[in-house]
């Protein structure tokens, strides 16, 4: 039997903490048992490369969050929220273009635990893309076989091929296996999923299980989506995240697709006014927030010690705030 419906959900923090206790809690068997053939043994006097961590820890962020709504810890709600929020942060990331995730994976030493500005624009993350792998794998896995199988029974066999006979996971086990619990070999999923930077098909398997897929522009820097939006206004954006900074506000990063790069300010940049009036962390997203899609900034910033002035066009924020509801959902 399902279990019941919590009558109320902890607070976000509380939430990202069991997230977490109930990942590391599952690599029990997710790494630290089944585990890529390059870690038997380990050698921890020197980085191990593989392009299979979208599975071990990919997986691993698929099942956190799902394992406190089949424990009771949390509603279908809050975790159709959970799961929004890690498609939003995918969306966010324009480098889901430029790697894929198995790149992404074989790349982790040289790429992803060495970060500078502009790798939100060149990179993508093998915990959340791995994630939403497993999450359209388990849709695919269940729509192929009439609900007979799912990510569930893959993980078992992983279990029992590989687990308890300490055996190594090569490259092509899961999809092996995958292709041997629903008869498919899933070809086209794997080549896009794995080695491509193409969207993946989320919108698609999740309104085919009754799943209602909304997007939305942000509407605040704070904003990480699974909620609904509060107006339909169109958002303003010229494509920044931004920090405070002594005298202004630092551009943190520059998106290759917005305005604010498009115009020629890069990552670093101390911006000190805009129009005449000064900035700083604070103020600089209430003035972008009060303009409109189309209109002319006037913005002054220092590069290093030159003060450089930049004529910016305020673009229109994209629809990457995902909202995910249960046809029952009234809000």
């Amino acid at each position: 039997p399902q279990p019941e419906e919590p009558d109320a959900n902890p607070g976000d923090r509380y939430k990202t903490f069991l997230g977490l206790c109930s990942h590391e809690y599952f690599h029990s068997w997710n790494v630290k048992r089944i585990k890529p053939a390059v870690f038997m043994p380990y050698d921890l006097r020197a980085e191990t490369h593989t392009s299979l961590l979208w599975a071990f820890e990919g997986i691993t962020s698929y099942y956190d969050d799902l394992l406190l709504a089949r424990a009771g810890l949390i509603s279908s709600r809050s975790y159709l929220e959970l799961l929004a929020q890690q498609i939003t942060r995918h969306l966010r990331t324009p480098g889901r273009f430029c790697q894929s995730v198995s790149e992404a994976s074989l790349d982790a030493w040289s790429k992803y635990y060495r970060q500078d500005e502009n790798s939100p624009n060149a990179l993508v993350s093998y915990y959340v893309k791995g994630a939403l792998v497993a999450l359209c794998l388990d849709l695919l896995l269940r729509q192929r076989t009439d609900d007979q199988v799912s990510l569930d029974t893959l993980m078992q066999r992983l279990w029992q091929e590989f687990g308890q006979t300490g055996t190594g996971v090569q490259e092509g086990d899961i999809p092996r296996l995958a292709a041997e619990l629903c008869g498919d070999s899933l070809e086209d999923f794997w080549q896009n999923a794995l080695q491509g930077t193409q969207e993946l098909p989320l919108e698609e398997l999740l309104s085919a299980r009754g799943v209602k897929w909304t997007l939305r522009a942000a509407e605040s820097a704070t904003d990480a989506g699974g909620k609904p939006a509060t107006d339909g206004a169109v958002k303003p954006s010229l494509g920044i995240k931004i920090q405070s900074a002594e005298g202004g506000a630092q551009l943190q990063v520059v998106f290759n697709d917005g305005t604010a790069g498009k115009a020629g300010l890069s990552a670093g940049d101390v911006v000190v006014a805009v129009e005449g009036l000064r900035v700083n962390g604070t103020t600089l997203e209430k003035v972008i927030a009060s303009r409109r899609p189309g209109e002319v900034l006037d913005v002054h910033a220092f590069r290093r010690d030159e003060l450089m002035q930049f004529r910016v066009t305020v673009g229109q924020a994209p629809l990457d705030t995902c909202v995910l509801q249960l046809p029952d959902d009234s809000e």
